[in-house]
């Protein structure tokens, strides 16, 4: 009971010196606990943000200890494989240090092809240099250096390989392999496959889009063949 009338006594003592303190005292007992309040939270922010920053660092200096180890024999491959498929011709290409030369040459809309499939080959690619001459009217022959001594973080996009016209005349049709076969050319008409067709005429899920004096063309969604006529012969034997 004692305790509790001195507690009694001393808010009340408190009370009484607050009420006849001048404004600006009670102003600054106002504003003391929001500042307080301000430092806890200014110092706190300030101890995550140079948590998050060291963190950071740590992280970009083990992807900068990386190093490129794969196969330059399966690089150049791919390279080639590549410009290949897109009428791109390459003369040369050569690693000395972990920086690939390149001279090739193909027209402006290929080598722009060309120069975003190497930018995402990996995520060392990086073109160092680039020197374009134009060639003839349609063709820009070309070097390019490829530096592969830095990782880079990269949102690596995947680009569409095309499809190879001339590759292969077996293809899935409706989840069967077919090999289609041409054995003549009679004006408007081809003979494929024993069967007799024109123009726009269906064979399968292909269409008949293009006949020429010695090759034709199938078309689907996915794929495009030309089939072409080895011998010219095989149209006098049809007659």
């Amino acid at each position: 009971m004692k305790k509790f009338m001195n507690r009694l006594f001393m808010l009340n003592y408190l009370n009484n010196r607050f009420n006849s303190s001048s404004l600006k005292t009670k102003i600054e007992l106002y504003l003391l606990p929001l500042l307080l309040l301000y430092l806890i939270y200014f110092l706190f922010s300030y101890t995550a943000k140079d948590s998050v920053d060291i963190k950071t660092k740590i992280k970009i200096d083990d992807y900068s200890n990386l190093e490129f180890k794969d196969s330059f024999l399966d690089l150049f491959s791919n390279i080639q494989d590549y410009a290949s498929k897109n009428q791109i011709v390459i003369f040369n290409i050569s690693n000395n240090k972990k920086i690939v030369s390149i001279k090739a040459k193909a027209n402006l809309e290929n080598i722009k092809k060309f120069l975003g499939k190497i930018e995402n080959l990996n995520n060392f690619t990086n073109i160092k240099s680039f020197i374009l001459n134009k060639q003839d009217l349609k063709n820009y022959s070309f070097e390019l250096q490829i530096d592969l001594n830095k990782f880079y973080i990269k949102k690596i996009v995947k680009q569409a390989e095309p499809v190879d016209e001339k590759v292969n005349n077996e293809l899935v049709s409706k989840g069967k392999a077919i090999k289609y076969k041409i054995n003549g050319i009679i004006s408007e008409y081809a003979f494929i496959n024993d069967l007799w067709l024109k123009k726009s005429e269906k064979i399968d899920d292909f269409v008949l889009t293009k006949i020429e004096r010695n090759f034709v063309v199938l078309e689907n969604e996915n794929n495009k063949i030309i089939l072409e006529l080895n011998n010219e012969d095989d149209i006098k034997n049809l007659n």
